[in-house]
């Protein structure tokens, strides 16, 4: 399991400090860094005490409500650490979906549809006093891992979440990718298969890479698989199952060496390198990471290390010879702390910005 990266003591952080939120379909996290990243403190702790945990501002159906709650966990989060208003030096607002860069409004927010064409960005920075900067989510995280995660220290950044879906966020010089409609880096819709017979996505199209490689495309392919091919996977999935549990099995049964399991990772991730070679193409990243739920245990696993050696080899084969050699790719290891911690370091961006103009 990714470790939850510890808290900073407000006495030792670095001034000044950004704000971030990391905004998702049930749930918002808000989040205090300092100049070098490092968490102060995060929403609500838990009641409990509990040296980690915290409770995170409910996603409201309404936006407006949802901005006060924002604005209201910001105060107390101040307020607790005794942090004056100009400490604070901005705010990095992450959400899933895009925004209108001319009107600032929210663009088909994935579920979050009374979200549409709210202007959250200016309704927050009224609220609180601050700007705020926005920024996809896929983006912030990939932020997140090269500011302070597995891609400190490297120029550029690819980082592919594998999810439900599959979210990228693509940073190179420090700058976000959003494209001139803020669709830039939608690389789980990279064109991977065009035969009349190819899977479709969630987005309606076929062919794309979240098709085979999204936890939903292998719950899908498993369920198929199955149907045709002994495996001691047939027996654990029922009528009942849930997709969402599926590659979870899926994972387990490759651990003990079922032969369908093993193929089935091993599919996605010759598929996810198919992908991946087309960023390194237009992109030419330094680094490469793989995050979210679907990474069949990480570094911590055998089948984790196998699934990502195989990635890697196909890239190799695949890639130009000066590209497979030099990018790194491996394991995102901020978890669910990247959003907001991108988000944060993205509004810094913004800040050393307009503070050298």
């Amino acid at each position: 399991m990714l470790k939850e990266k510890p808290l900073v003591m407000i006495t030792e952080a670095v001034a000044p400090f950004f704000l971030g939120i990391d905004v998702g379909g049930t749930s918002i996290k808000i989040g205090v860094v300092d100049d070098y990243g490092r968490i102060v403190d995060i929403g609500e702790k838990d009641e409990s005490g509990a040296p980690r945990g915290f409770r995170p501002v409910k996603t409201e159906p309404a936006p407006l409500t949802a901005t006060q709650q924002m604005a209201k966990v910001i105060q107390d989060l101040m307020g607790k650490l005794k942090l004056q208003k100009d400490d604070i030096k901005g705010i990095g607002l992450g959400i899933p979906g895009t925004m209108d860069m001319e009107t600032r409004r929210l663009r088909q927010p994935p579920n979050l549809h009374s979200w549409e064409g709210y202007a959250m960005c200016d309704e927050l920075a009224k609220i609180t006093g601050y700007p705020v900067t926005f920024c996809n989510d896929a983006n912030a995280a990939a932020y997140g891992e090269y500011w302070v995660g597995s891609a400190s220290g490297k120029r550029s950044i690819a980082l592919l979440t594998l999810g439900t879906g599959i979210g990228t966020g693509i940073i190179i010089e420090g700058r976000s990718i959003d494209g001139a409609t803020g669709y830039g880096g939608e690389c789980g819709h990279l064109l991977i298969d065009i035969s009349e017979n190819a899977r479709l996505c969630g987005c309606g199209q076929r062919g794309h890479l979240e098709a085979y490689c999204s936890a939903t495309a292998v719950a899908r392919r498993t369920i198929a698989l199955t149907d045709i091919h002994p495996s001691s996977l047939r027996e654990q999935i029922t009528p009942e199952t849930r997709l969402g549990e599926i590659p979870k099995l899926v994972c387990e049964e490759a651990e003990l060496g079922d032969p369908l399991a093993l193929q089935i990772v091993g599919d996605t991730a010759r598929f996810l390198a198919m992908g991946i070679v087309s960023i390194l193409n237009t992109v030419d990243p330094a680094c490469v990471l793989i995050g979210g739920a679907m990474t069949f245990g990480g570094n911590e696993t055998a089948l984790g290390q196998r699934f990502l050696d195989q990635i890697r080899r196909e890239v190799v084969s695949r890639s130009f010879k000066a590209i497979g050699e030099h990018v790194h790719i491996d394991y995102a290891v901020l978890g669910g702390d990247a959003g907001f911690i991108g988000s944060a370091g993205l509004a810094r961006e913004e800040y050393l910005k307009q503070a050298s103009a």
